[in-house]
């Protein structure tokens, strides 16, 4: 009998449960609920996606929480997520990240037996079997403070050549990255030389993949939460067999973020512009909820006046209200 040396996963990374979304008080408190829980329905997204998929196990790499004071409603969410992927034999392994370091949950919650967690910042193996024999190497670490700032990429070492495949895990950035806080920083050249077979980041919630042959992959998170966090967001799908990978980026929100531009230039009265926005919108694929970021604009000094009038305000309250739904 000859063993098929192929795995498969999901990897995934902020997942932020629990998310205060801020900004948006001005949101009718049914539609902010919905907005609150979108979350733990893009968690749900994942579950369900791993059990289609048949997956092997699953890969969280840091920031599964919003903060370090975990909720007791997030922390039975992904306990009831888990125990749902243990009755399908599917393995979870996690890290945790600089927003749900350890030190800051006082009151951690037990996961059942196929959850892994790496326990401290040290950089620790797990080694994943399928019928007795081990397939898979995951190498990961947890913040145990907010801030870590230590190159942890240089811990990271091929500890057992005859397992077919090494994962890594690294919630951190790149060095030269100035849009969001180094933390575990790292240059693509470090990973590089790491005798590797795929490196799951997290951290940067915009999705990119790094490199390929090893891939070297940002999912980006779950749920976008605020108008900078555009488009579609999710998980990877990733199939390891020897000599051939595949990736399948798999959206899991439950809200997109979008972005609209409306030039309202030939509008000489304000009810002309509600039209102008109707009908542009009408071009917007609505196959899920969508919070949009409209941008209005105008080569005529009318938009001031209508704006000073509050006649925008007023007309984007309409919009929003027929729109609602």
């Amino acid at each position: 009998m000859i063993l098929e040396k192929k795995i498969s996963f999901i990897h995934a990374a902020d997942l932020h449960l629990d998310s205060p979304f801020n900004g948006l008080s001005d949101i009718n408190q049914e539609l902010f609920q919905e907005i609150r829980q979108s979350t733990f329905t893009a968690l749900q997204n994942l579950v369900n996606t791993a059990i289609k998929k048949k997956v092997d196990f699953v890969l969280l790499v840091g920031d599964l929480f919003d903060n370090e004071k975990q909720s007791l409603k997030a922390q039975i969410s992904l306990r009831n997520a888990f125990e749902e992927l243990q009755r399908h034999h599917i393995e979870v392994y996690l890290s945790y990240g600089n927003h749900d370091y350890i030190e800051g949950n006082i009151y951690p919650i037990t996961y059942p037996e196929n959850v892994h967690v790496f326990p401290d910042e040290q950089v620790r193996t797990f080694i994943y079997e399928k019928d007795n024999n081990p397939l898979a190497q995951i190498y990961g670490f947890s913040y145990e403070r907010r801030s870590l700032t230590d190159k942890k990429v240089k811990e990271f070492k091929n500890v057992n050549p005859h397992i077919p495949y090494h994962i890594a895990m690294l919630h951190g950035s790149i060095e030269s990255n100035t849009e969001h806080d180094t933390y575990a920083p790292f240059r693509l050249g470090d990973l590089i030389e790491k005798d590797m077979d795929y490196w799951a980041l997290g951290h940067i919630h915009k999705r990119e993949i790094l490199k390929e042959n090893p891939y070297i992959v940002y999912p980006g998170n779950t749920q976008g939460r605020n108008r900078k966090e555009i488009g579609a967001k999710g998980c990877y799908y990733v199939e390891l067999m020897e000599g051939n990978e595949t990736l399948e980026f798999i959206p899991l929100h439950a809200i997109l973020y979008s972005q609209v531009t409306v030039d309202i230039t030939n509008c000489e009265a304000i009810h002309q512009v509600e039209q102008v926005i109707i009908e542009q919108l009408k071009d917007i694929d609505a196959g899920s909820p969508q919070l949009l970021d409209m941008k209005i604009y105008s080569n005529k000094n009318n938009i001031f006046e209508w704006k000073n009038d509050n006649l925008i305000e007023d007309l984007l309250e309409i919009i929003n209200e027929s729109l609602s739904q």
